[in-house]
């Protein structure tokens, strides 16, 4: 039974839900505080954090009133601007203390997460299905999104140790494979031509990935969609860039750093599992279009459903905890051959040492061992299965490239290349099972 409500009704529900949301807006104004007395609590006075802080401070205190009234209810996103700077400030400024660095970033997350997790919009307004369109689960359910958050918690804290070292307030930094790799790349020319500690701005995107990642109802893919096109960018481009930094760090740097090969790990999975959920929304906004529903006033404020659709399909938490594990990884297979290829372009980057390749030889391994183990397990999310192809293209040059590139390798390298690339090739042929579907986008799966 459809339950459309009146505007009248939807305005008495959204201030009674604004009441119920004052307490947040009161720990903005304590966040507030808590920072004008940091400085002399702490002792650095006298230092550039400290007027950041007093700044600070002050403007979340007026922004945490403002956005007590109903008509300044959206002010409170003030603060989650703050909370942004507060933890870039550190890094701007050197803070040459380690509690500087730990209490702005600790304020500046609690401040980012009072604005963005509580709704704004009562759930109760949250209409319309939870499943998109021709779908066969919900790619914004909690447990779609739980491992994103998690993995992205994991490089956030793995970020501010390695910013911790950077900043100069531990004087070693531990690696658990390649012993002093870490300490060699976080403090190499590449990462020196940076004006602030890039550890630091990767922990900084890090957070706001996990806290991204928490935000909206099981319906945000139609709720909020802007929410989840920022998110998006936030894991897709930027940690498809940063996987590949990392991975090419023998090539810049002549090191491995063992801590940001995990966050690399980190960042692979959350880009597998991210995806479908970024196309959803981009489906869902297409159809938006072509109906000239206001493609702008839905962007921003979600859509304008009249009747619920619930998710049958979801486990639950009450369920066991294998349903969940699987519900987590709806969308995502592993097919034998991508998971070859992957095996394939790990072996490359470490094959120079074993089989010979030197010079310009060398780097190129590298770079496509790099460049087909991203393609390769980015292509589990089956929503971009056919990502695989991008494989086929990196092995044809991989193959050819001792023929071309100046040099002289012996014939091991020219049959190596030839078979690594033939069989990288007629594996990428193959699709592997699609346990979903898609709606529309089926037909894009091949």
């Amino acid at each position: 039974m459809s339950t459309i409500l009146s505007q009248e009704m939807r305005e008495k529900e959204t201030r009674t839900h604004h009441e119920k949301l004052i307490w947040t807006r009161l720990v903005t104004v304590v966040l507030g505080i808590w920072l004008l007395v940091s400085p002399e609590t702490f002792g650095y006075m006298h230092q550039p954090s400290t007027y950041s802080d007093w700044i600070s401070g002050a403007l979340l205190i007026f922004f945490g009133f403002l956005s007590m009234s109903y008509r300044f209810r959206w002010w409170i996103w003030g603060g989650v601007v703050v909370g942004i700077w507060l933890q870039f400030a550190p890094l701007l400024f050197w803070a040459k203390e380690p509690v500087i660095y730990l209490n702005d970033t600790i304020i500046g997350v609690l401040a980012i997460s009072v604005g963005i997790l509580a709704p704004i919009r009562p759930h109760s307004l949250d209409l319309g299905p939870e499943i998109p369109l021709g779908w066969t689960y919900n790619p914004s359910s909690w447990n779609q999104r739980i491992p994103v958050i998690f993995f992205a918690m994991v490089g956030w804290f793995i970020a501010r140790y390695l910013a911790s070292f950077q900043l100069h307030y531990i004087n070693y930094v531990w690696d658990p494979f390649f012993g002093m790799g870490t300490e060699k790349v976080i403090t190499s020319m590449i990462s020196q031509q940076f004006p602030v500690p890039d550890a630091g701005l990767g922990a900084m995107a890090y957070s706001l990935e996990a806290l991204m990642g928490a935000k909206g109802s099981a319906r945000r893919w139609h709720t909020m969609p802007w929410i989840v096109v920022i998110f998006g960018i936030l894991v897709v481009p930027l940690g498809f860039v940063s996987i590949l930094l990392v991975m090419l760090q023998p090539i810049a740097v002549g090191a491995w750093c063992g801590l940001c090969l995990l966050i690399a790990v980190c960042m692979l999975v959350m880009l597998a599992l991210t995806v479908d959920e970024v196309v959803a929304v981009c489906q869902y906004l297409n159809r938006v279009r072509k109906e000239g529903k206001g493609f702008w006033g839905i962007f921003l404020k979600g859509s304008a459903y009249s009747e619920r659709g619930v998710d049958t399909r979801d486990p639950g938490f009450r369920c066991s905890i294998w349903k969940n594990f699987k519900a987590m990884v709806w969308g995502v297979t592993v097919p034998w051959n991508l998971l070859a290829t992957t095996l394939i372009g790990i072996w490359l980057l470490f094959s120079n040492h074993k089989l010979g390749y030197t010079g310009i030889l060398a780097d190129n391994t590298d770079v496509c061992g790099a460049l087909i183990v991203v393609f390769s397990v980015i292509s589990w999310a089956e929503v971009i299965r056919p990502f695989r192809f991008i494989n086929m293209i990196i092995a044809l040059w991989f193959g050819v490239a001792p023929l071309i590139i100046p040099g002289n390798p012996g014939p091991l390298i020219y049959w190596h290349s030839a078979i690594i690339a033939t069989i990288v090739i007629i594996l990428s042929i193959f699709r592997g099972k699609i346990r979903e579907h898609y709606g529309p986008w089926d037909k894009c799966i091949f």
